[in-house]
């Protein structure tokens, strides 16, 4: 399911209009009628209903709405936020002319009738928001802010057109906007239906086709779903050297869990082979905590790697029949540990960089153009303290143009992004993206991203990188979501989730079996 920016899906709306043929006033309808399918399904005893417009196009979707509801019966009030019709957007004028042979329940609102508004407000069965659309840029200005602030304060369920009203459509960030129970879309979801924290505003998300013309959307950014990513096959010929070996090295005194829980994820997502290369000091602790997983114990310096364990590491590496390499996971960051990271980049073999590993990457001055030569793929799964350090920006800097940077970093390093913040988002050296809207906030928890790292670590042996990726996030997610429904988010651990990678894998089956021929989906 492809994600469109507020300039990609205007340019379609245009494209679609003008170069395919069908009229605004069409697509208005269909998303009209669209909201009032998803109104009858989620609030069927909703009778009386207020419907809250805008002036421009976005309100004319509220008033096809309104009509419908009219049609079918509702008690319907329509508020329009303007001093008269001559305000209007043309498509909205069309359908409130058309709206008055059905009903005269309508009102110009202004500053001096917001008292008469909000006693409505308080006394409806459900609110329809319909004031801006896609093409709304904060902040929210005038009494339109204060309608805002009645809406969410009338304690009654809100249904948005599009997006909330007040929500930039590109940003996660927003300082007014409408609280809604579900949100209805047009044609393409927009980041801010997946992104926290404005994707909470939007409660349940809901996609509705009403015939734009895909092939003048853009497919780069998508969302990651059961139905598009690949599931590696378990040949019947095959051993266990077929489904990949996966060498985790990391670990030190006090950190040995996350090697642990790296390797145990790498098993269950199907390695054929799972080796832990560790700090001789904890070897004992890793034998003991690993049952089918190996483990091969090196010299250590205080209870951690050391220069002199980067030459052994590597001969293990060069030697022994391993597929992928994960390293970083609990390694500590010093001077000898960023020399085994720098000797590992010259591994020929998929290589996966977690945690200290990145940490211990940030540290090497001319690491990207060291990313850049590998001929094999590599894999950065930074969450966004880890991403400030390997770019040098604040925090702030990048939750605000994530996409832009990591895209970028992607591009000029040559590696994989896993990018994990409100939701994980994928990037590729080509330009391509994926998001994710599973997962919970329980997963914010030690270890879940040492998880995630034996599942890719796991999958590159499998599948194609990007098929690796999409998998590896969803895999993660879905077993994350399914450890919270048992325990719930506020207990959930990282190894709930290392025992949920099997369900996981069973849920992305049976939701593969579902047919999804709707016209209108629902974003889980």
């Amino acid at each position: 399911m492809k994600i469109l920016t507020s300039k990609e899906i205007s340019q379609v709306d245009k494209n679609t209009i003008e170069k395919t043929g069908i009229p605004s006033l069409v697509l208005m309808e269909n998303a009209g009628r669209s909201c009032v399918e998803v109104i009858l399904k989620e609030f069927p005893f909703a009778k009386n209903i207020t419907v809250v417009a805008g002036k421009g196009n976005n309100g004319g979707d509220g008033v096809v709405v309104a009509r419908y509801l009219q049609k079918l019966g509702k008690n319907i009030k329509l508020f329009i936020l303007a001093q008269n019709e001559e305000k209007l957007s043309f498509d909205n004028k069309t359908n409130l002319n058309i709206f008055k042979k059905f009903s005269n329940h309508f009102y110009f609102i202004t500053q001096s009738d917001l008292q008469f508004l909000e006693e409505n407000l308080n006394t409806t069965d459900l609110i329809v928001d319909a004031i801006f659309g896609t093409g709304f840029k904060p902040p929210v200005e005038g009494y339109s802010k204060d309608v805002i602030f009645m809406i969410n304060s009338s304690g009654k369920p809100v249904v948005s057109v599009d997006i909330p009203s007040g929500i930039d459509a590109d940003s996660p960030f927003f300082d007014t906007a409408v609280k809604a129970n579900s949100t209805i879309t047009f044609g393409y979801l927009k980041p801010c239906h997946i992104l926290y924290p404005a994707a909470e505003n939007c409660g349940k998300v809901f996609v509705a086709d009403i015939s734009l013309d895909d092939t003048y959307a853009p497919s780069y950014r998508q969302l990651i779903t059961p139905y598009n990513v690949s599931l590696p096959k378990r040949e019947k010929t095959g051993n266990k050297y077929t489904f990949g070996h996966v060498a985790i090295i990391g670990g030190s005194v006090g950190k040995s869990g996350a090697v642990i829980m790296a390797s145990r994820s790498a098993s269950l997502a199907g390695s054929g082979l799972t080796t832990a290369i560790v700090p001789k000091d904890i070897n004992q602790t890793i034998e003991t905590n690993l049952i089918e997983e190996m483990s091969i114990p090196v010299n250590c310096k205080n209870g951690t790697f050391s220069k002199e364990s980067k030459d052994e590491i590597l001969d293990i590496l060069n030697k022994g029949k391993f597929s992928s390499v994960v390293v970083g996971m609990g390694m500590s960051v010093n001077e000898d540990t960023v020399e085994v990271i720098e000797g590992i980049l010259t591994v020929k073999k998929p290589l996966v960089i977690d945690a200290d590993g990145i940490n211990n990457l940030s540290k090497i001055e001319n690491f990207k153009d060291l990313l850049k030569q590998r001929a094999f793929p590599t894999v950065l799964t930074p969450h966004t303290g880890e991403f400030s350090r390997l770019t040098r920006l604040d925090t702030k800097t990048i939750l605000k143009n994530f996409e832009s940077m990591a895209s970028e970093f992607s591009k000029e390093s040559g590696s994989y992004l896993i990018l994990k913040f409100s939701r994980m988002v994928v990037f590729t050296p080509d330009g391509k993206i994926y998001y994710c809207n599973r997962g919970n906030p329980g997963m914010a928890t030690a270890g879940t991203g040492d998880v995630l790292a034996g599942i890719v670590g796991s999958l590159l042996n499998r599948l194609p990188v990007e098929d690796a990726l999409k998998l590896s996030v969803l895999l993660h997610s879905i077993a994350g979501d399914l450890a919270a429904a048992e325990k719930g988010q506020e207990s959930l651990k990282a190894t709930d989730l290392i025992e949920n990678i099997p369900h996981a894998y069973k849920e992305i089956e049976l939701q593969r079996k579902i047919k999804r021929d709707s016209l209108i989906k629902r974003i889980d």
